[in-house]
Order: C-alpha cells, then structure tokens, then sequence
C-alpha cells in the first residue's frame, strides 16, 4: 500500500531547532545524560555545541554528564569528549563503558572535575527505576570489586572528597550494594526518523539502547528531551515502530550527517536488521570491514578469537563482550560452528546474528534488538551461559582489571553484569601490551610487547577471583601465547602454543610463577592456520 504524504504538526515544527539552539534548553547545574555505545546511538556530537556555547557565553557551566556507554569515538572528527575539557563547564562525570572518555581522564587524575564508573547495567537499569520514582538499586552485581565501597566505591578520583553514590547494606544476612539515583534533568538521544507529529523510530540503528526508559526519566522529571534523528518523514510511523512518543519529545535535531555504526562504514539495512543477508554476503562484510578498519586486526587476535571461539557450545546462551571477543562470531563460521544453535548475546539488546568485528553492538541476521535494561535484568538473574571478555591486566590471583591502568581509562561496561551472570569465562587478551606473531617465510614468528598484561597485582579489581570461584565459575584466560585456568590458588598454565619454549616465551615474562598443569596441553593448531 502507498504511504500518503501527511503534513507536518505544529507541534513538530515548535521542536525543530539546530543544536546550538538545543543547548539553550540545558540550564548550569543541569546532569546530562548522553546516550550511545561508541558511535552506535551517540548524541555525543552535541559536546561540540556545549563547548562553543560555554567559550562564548560562560553557560551551561558545572554540568554532570552521564553516559551508560562511551558514545565517542577514538575517530580524528569524532573524540566529542575533547570538547568538554574547558573549565568549569564539566562538574561530574559518570560512565559506565568508559574508553572514549579519554580526552578527560586527566582532568579527573588532576582532580578538577568528578570521576566515578559505574557499572553499565546499573546505569541503565537505574535509568528504567527512575521512570517510577525509585531512590536508587539493590544489587549483588560488583561486590568485591572497583564498585564496592570497601574498594573503590565506583570512584576514579584520589586524594579528594567526593560523594558516595553507592553503600554496603545487609538484607537478610546478605551483603548487596546500594547505589543512589541519579535523576537526569536534560537527556539527549538519537534515533533515525521523526515523522510528521514528532514520534521517533530507530528502525535505522543497530541498537536502542535505553532510548525510551530515558525519555520518560526525563519527563518524570520536569526535564528536557533532545532527539537527533537523521531526516523527517512525512507519514505517520506504525505504531509497532515508534520507539519514543512524540508527546515526550522536547526538541528534534536534524542531521543528515547521521553515523549508524562507525565513519568507514556507510549506512546498511543489514546493520540495522531492516534486511537479512546470506552467509557470503555476512562473511564479505567482516572482511571488508576488517581490511578497512581504523583499527587493524592482527594475527594474534585471530588466534585468540578462534581458541576462545572453540569454548561454544550448542545451546548456549552467550555474551559476547568489548574488543578481542567481537571477532569470535566470524572466527566461529571460520571453524564450521553452526551458530544458528548458539544463542548470541550483546549487553545493549541484541540477541542472535553475527557480530561486527571491530564495531561493538552491530549484529546482523539477528533474531531481537529489545532495551538494554532487560538484558541487563536478564544477566543479572543467571541467564548467560558463557561471557567473552576482555581484559586491561590479569594478576596471579586471577584478578582481572578492565577499569583502569595508569594513564588509561576503560570503565566496566557491562563487564560485571556478565560476569556475575555466566556460568564459564572466558577471558580474551595479549600475552603482552603489543605483543603477537610475523608470518616470516611460511611461519609464525612470536614478538613480545611493550609491557606485561600478566601481573603480579592488578591496579583495580574488576572481577575478584575468589568471589568467582566460590560461585563455582570456570574461568579460562585466553592469549596467543598460552591458556590459563583459575584454580583455587590462583592461574594454572593449562596450554601452551605449538613451537615455544616454556621459560623463555612465557614464564621469563611473568612477575610471579604460575602452578604449570600436569597434563599441560599444546593450543590447536588449527588456531595458529593463516590462511
């Protein structure tokens, strides 16, 4: 049936504005929140309007600004959070992924504004509890780690006072944490079309994020909705494709200039799930997309993601996490893994499909694409089988850290989500910082790195291994050199790759002895083909 061309509301033109427009609606003081996982769903760009308005004007000033994801991008043209590093104009700032925020970790190292990392799931399932006015969240989720305020209660600055935003409390003999809630006066989001009363669909986007428990945050709240979309469409959506009522809709900006998932890729219905597409057609997109990637996928990787790859199983329903882990989906059609029976997860509410190597959230040939705080509720009871992770440092413990290391910020992400979730680990990392193999004449050749991954200490407990191995998890520590498996006392060497020389290619560069397994194996070899 033809669509009718219907004319544009009254209301919808009153929402119309530019950006800079926009920033007029957020007063000083105001906590922002800013919506997107990298570049996937970022309203982030909007920093660049924050910061032209406070160089020229002094306001908005002495804002907190959250974000559940890093919704930046390490991208020259697209690192928004350089635009936020005037003083003065930043008070606080909350994240739960925190890689982009890069350009402002030292202004938190340097205490001149607030630094705190909160877990992803709990932003996000806070941002559904503040829809109904709740005071904050109870949960298990993080306890023993860099969330728990008998570690770091979440903070990133030292030697200065700063609030608790999150408590120990005991219910029924049980330790939980409490974390406080965070009320946004001002959220900003961005969908892909606005039709012509103002709903917003994100038909588009790879993901939703929590685009809908936010906007009705907000408005709870007595605060303002900024939408960026793509183009205006002159039709009224289905109501099955409108994921924020217009009538909740504050200010609509226009952008052609819209990223779906990353500024090498184009736009794709196969990203967004508008359209499914073939087996050659999945695997000529990942090859692609690797070959022109801003960043490079090295052999090593290819290593890891395939011996991590062998730990599915049918059935299982499966995180896969930030970085290493992305590339297993592609390595696990590489083996023959029929991945129609396993059950793909990503923390922001993708089920199913196939996984972009080196765009975080971008599934295609998924089965759902639902609000990231349902997934996150859905981990938090036990749902996941197997979590694919990453990692900054692993200790000899089996401690591992993916906050923060020296001058480098991560954040948790939805890491702890995970990890309180799933039944089997699966930790996904270098040997070393840089290290990895050359192909020289037909062999692989291993080279060391700038500096260990393997520590003695980690510098902030992301998962506690104690904790983890008393909830009877099996941990494994992939790398491209060697696998570890965490026992009770800690890692044990459990593989080794075909060629190297225990003393000299792995335990010469370890800061501790590891107890080395009886029946220590050698890594397929299948993991090491270059072809």
């Amino acid at each position: 049936m033809k669509k009718e061309s219907v004319a544009m509301t009254e209301s919808l033109k009153r929402k119309l504005m530019s950006a800079d427009e926009a920033v007029k609606m957020i007063p000083d003081g105001a906590t922002v929140q800013i919506a997107g996982a990298a570049l996937v769903c970022s309203s982030a760009k909007i920093f660049k309007n924050l910061g032209e308005a406070f160089l020229s004007t002094g306001h908005p000033r002495d804002l907190c600004i959250v974000s559940e994801g890093s919704p930046s991008s390490d991208v020259p043209g697209h690192k928004y959070f350089e635009h936020l590093v005037h003083p003065g104009l930043v008070k606080r700032v909350v994240g739960g992924h925190m890689g982009y925020h890069q350009p402002i970790f030292p202004l938190m190292k340097n205490n001149q504004i607030e630094g705190y990392n909160i877990s992803q799931g709990v932003l996000s399932i806070m941002t559904s509890e503040c829809v109904a006015g709740k005071d904050g969240y109870l949960t298990k989720v993080g306890l023993g780690t860099q969330q728990d305020p008998r570690h770091e209660g979440c903070k990133l600055n030292e030697g200065m006072e700063t609030e608790d935003l999150v408590e120990l409390r005991i219910v029924n003999d049980e330790e939980y944490l409490w974390f406080k809630m965070i009320r946004p006066d001002v959220t900003i989001l961005k969908g892909s079309y606005a039709d012509a009363r103002g709903n917003i669909t994100f038909e588009a986007e790879p993901s939703n994020n929590d685009a809908m428990a936010s906007a009705m945050a907000v408005k709870n709240n007595g605060g303002k909705v900024i939408v960026y979309v793509k183009a205006l469409k002159e039709e009224r959506f289905h109501p099955r494709l409108v994921t924020i009522p217009y009538f909740l809709v504050d200010a609509i900006i226009v952008d052609p200039d819209h990223i779906q998932a990353a500024p090498h890729l184009a736009y794709s219905p196969y990203f967004s799930n508008e359209a499914r597409c073939s087996e050659d057609e999945v695997q000529a997109l990942i090859e692609s997309e690797t070959k022109n990637s801003v960043r490079k996928r090295e052999i090593a990787q290819k290593i890891i993601s395939r011996r991590a790859a062998m730990e599915l199983k049918p059935d299982a329903v499966v995180n896969i996490g930030f970085g290493i882990p992305q590339m297993i989906s592609g390595e696990a059609l590489n083996l023959g893994i029929d991945m129609d029976a396993i059950v793909m997860t990503t923390e922001t509410g993708v089920i199913g499909g196939v996984q972009l190597p080196s765009v975080f959230s971008v599934s295609m040939n998924a089965d759902s694409v639902y609000d990231q705080a349902s997934q996150f509720r859905f981990y938090e009871g036990g749902g996941l089988d197997i979590g694919f992770l990453g990692a900054l440092e692993v200790d000899a413990d089996g401690n591992v850290n993916v906050c923060k290391k020296g001058q480098r910020l991560a954040g948790v992400g939805g890491f702890n989500f995970i990890v309180h979730s799933a039944k089997k680990l699966v930790y996904c990392f270098p040997f070393m910082l840089g290290s990895g193999y050359n192909l020289e004449e037909g062999k692989l050749v291993a080279y060391d790195g700038r500096e260990p991954k393997i520590v003695k200490s980690v510098e902030s407990i992301s998962m506690n291994a104690e904790v983890e191995f008393n909830n009877h998890k099996t941990v494994i520590y992939v790398t491209e050199r060697c696998v570890f498996k965490l026992k009770e006392k800690g890692l044990e060497l459990i593989e080794i790759a075909p060629g190297l020389d225990l003393q000299k290619d792995i335990l010469d560069h370890l800061g501790f002895t590891p107890s080395v397994a009886e029946d220590m194996k050698e890594m397929p070899k299948v993991c090491f083909e270059t072809e």
